[in-house]
């Protein structure tokens, strides 16, 4: 039920009283919220302050009911300003991400003395809040916290009530605006920098939005110009419903507003549970035209499309749409492409399969190649066959072993013994970081897992990317406990250094041009069949006569961002976008290389143009010409490398 918000004043408390009678306090022991014994040297205090904001705390048990500490804070001005210096105050932390209200377990009873306080604080605080937190957070996430509420709780009105209501009818769009989105609530503040940020934090970009907001303006057009979509859609059920994340990427917005209306999603679960199978299409929009190809493959209808898709994989969707890659790059080699194609990418190809044949027909084509026998196929890259090994090989007493695949030739029969792709992975090793292990159980069950770079650099950590059994079969319950158990070898504390050290050191090895070896290593993948040449034969056809979205310019690259880790990037992921312009700025000085190319998005430095392709985008940029750059690819929810891709080309 989507709570009513009256036009109601709120008025803070009047004051804070030190014991822990009041109404404005609230004492918590360590046995009300953890068993374990080394969480009963903690204590918790929730303090309702004078400006009607909450403060919540850990601290040392032993000052407990510490009247002398309530003085104190009360002292501090501004409690929602003053977290830096409680953090620094021995044995005390500032709980940002902690519920704004205290939940004890259930073995609290009602009628506990404890219960009795809480009810009694929650009282005091703004109803309207709590319920439209409360209302957002229903399908999952944590939105309920000490920071969300003082974000809300410290507005004049009527500017919280128009906040308020703008939660309620735009939820979707107004929740990252506003409010930080977080996995659950967070009670040591250990780590302040791991805490969830509003991703606009009075961006420039958002202040139309907010001041139309604010005013109780035309609140739907200043939306639709923000997110660069349709009024329509911004109005529309899909959007008028929270998320499970909070938010909705920009380009899966412009995806859904580009489909006919008739055909669009209309529930949140209705994209949410694909987004994985999404991420994964082998296309990029990197324009008007190619968005409206892909979002016309959905004519049909969302769902309907999804359900027959989901039907054909005979594994998880998205791996399904990953393996896709591979194909369409097999597909390129070996097709015979017409001269009028030479710039055509897997992306292009997979794009333009899509708009001739559906997807449904891509999906089929990849699992009968996957399908085929295996032949010897030369690799002709520059990429060096060996990485540094993080852990080599471990042991569990009762879960089994994993072997750390640390070369190229280890990952290459790796997909030859277990019969997928990860034998074609090593440049994703190489340029992204992933680290691939063979896994065996305590029962001699197989399985390969892949984890991919995790968070910026000062952080760097792992997650586990993908999984699988032979052929690409779902693994049980032992084989995910010993993925976990390597996940948390590689995120261990002892190893940050050298995850750093070794990431750097590939991603420089990367950058290098290498000098081509007579002998170039080989590796198993299909071949086309008669029935794939011929259906790529069609598309091909029919992408001749649509030169002027597939070739367009002369593309000088097209790719990642050197050294986006490592600038500002991760800062502004959440800002980029699909289509954004790019600068493009040479750096002769550069003391690491001569023809360096930096790349700079509206005034900041993103990266580089790589070390192995930047050659001729500097000659030219020294000589003069002109040339032009974007954004083509945004997966913010990735902090991997490549997941920010960009075309530079020639400009008109």
């Amino acid at each position: 039920m989507i709570p009513t918000i009256h036009n109601v004043k709120h008025t803070p408390p009047s004051g804070l009283a030190g014991d822990a009678g009041t109404t404005s306090v609230v004492w918590v022991e360590a046995r009300h919220f953890f068993s374990r014994e080394d969480a009963r040297q903690n204590g918790w205090l929730w303090l309702l302050g004078d400006d009607g904001c909450v403060q919540a705390l850990r601290l040392n048990a032993e000052r407990l009911g510490d009247d002398r500490l309530v003085q104190t804070l009360r002292a501090q001005a501004g409690l929602t300003t003053r977290a830096t210096r409680i953090s620094e105050d021995g044995g005390m932390a500032s709980l940002a991400q902690a519920p704004v209200v205290p939940t004890p377990q259930w073995t609290v009873s009602w009628g506990h003395p404890l219960q009795h306080a809480i009810r009694a604080f929650a009282a005091r605080l703004d109803v309207r809040i709590l319920d439209v937190l409360g209302w957002l957070e229903a399908p999952g996430g944590f939105l309920g916290t000490v920071q969300n509420y003082n974000r809300l709780a410290v507005l004049a009105e009527p500017v919280r009530q128009h906040r308020l209501q703008a939660l309620l009818r735009f939820p979707a769009l107004v929740t990252p605006l506003l409010l930080a989105v977080g996995n659950h609530p967070e009670m040591w503040g250990r780590d302040a920098s791991a805490q969830p940020e509003a991703s606009c934090q009075a961006r420039a970009s958002a202040a139309a939005v907010l001041d139309a907001m604010d005013r109780g303006r035309d609140l739907t057009g200043a939306l639709a110009t923000h997110h660069r979509i349709s009024r329509a859609l911004v109005r529309s059920p899909l959007l008028g419903k929270p998320w499970r994340a909070g938010r909705v990427s920009v380009e899966v917005l412009r995806l859904i507003d580009a489909i006919t209306p008739e055909a669009r999603p209309q529930n949140p679960a209705d994209v949410e549970d694909r987004l994985d199978a999404l991420a994964q299409l082998p296309v990029h929009q990197r324009n008007e035209t190619a968005k409206a190809h892909l979002a016309g493959a959905f004519a049909n209808g969302w769902n309907l499309i999804w359900t027959q898709l989901e039907a054909c994989a005979p594994y998880r969707l998205h791996q399904a749409w990953r393996d896709c890659t591979d194909f369409l790059r097999a597909a390129l080699r070996d097709g015979a492409l017409p001269g009028e194609l030479r710039n055509l990418d897997e992306a292009s190809l997979g794009l333009a399969w899509i708009a001739r044949r559906g997807l449904l027909s891509l999906l089929r084509a990849s699992l009968r190649w996957h399908a085929r026998p295996l032949v010897q196929v030369v690799i002709e890259d520059d990429l060096p066959d060996t990485l540094p090994a993080l852990l080599g090989e471990l042991t569990f007493a009762k879960d089994g072993s994993a072997q750390e695949l640390a070369s190229r030739e280890a990952v290459i029969a790796e997909g030859q013994r277990m019969r997928h792709c990860v034998g074609s992975y090593w440049e994703y090793c190489v340029l992204e970081g992933m680290r691939i292990f063979h896994l065996v159980d305590a029962n001699a069950n197989t399985a390969t897992a892949a984890f991919a770079q995790s968070g910026p650099a000062p952080t760097l950590g792992f997650s586990l990317e993908q999984l699988n059994g032979p052929s690409n079969q779902a693994v049980g319950a032992p084989l995910k406990t010993l993925a976990q158990r390597v996940l948390a070898a590689l995120n261990d504390d002892a190893l940050r250094q050298a995850r750093r050290d070794a990431s750097e050191e590939a991603f420089r090895q990367a950058e290098h041009e290498a000098a081509r070896r007579e002998n170039r290593p080989v590796m198993a993948q299909p071949t086309l069949d008669r029935s794939l040449r011929r259906e790529l034969r069609l598309v091909l056809d029919w992408s001749i006569r649509q030169a002027h979205w597939l070739i367009g310019p002369r593309r000088l690259y097209a790719g990642h961002i050197a050294g986006f880790n490592y600038t500002e990037g991760p800062h502004l992921r959440q800002q980029l976008a699909m289509g954004d312009s790019l600068i493009l700025v040479r750096e002769p000085d550069n003391p690491h290389d001569e023809r360096a190319v930096r790349i700079d998005w509206q005034g900041h430095k993103l990266g580089y143009i790589p070390r192995a392709e930047n050659a001729e985008i500097a000659r030219r940029l020294d000589a003069g010409d002109a040339m032009a750059a974007c954004i083509t690819l945004v997966r913010s929810e990735s902090a991997r490398w490549a997941e920010v891709l960009v075309d530079v080309w020639m400009a008109a």
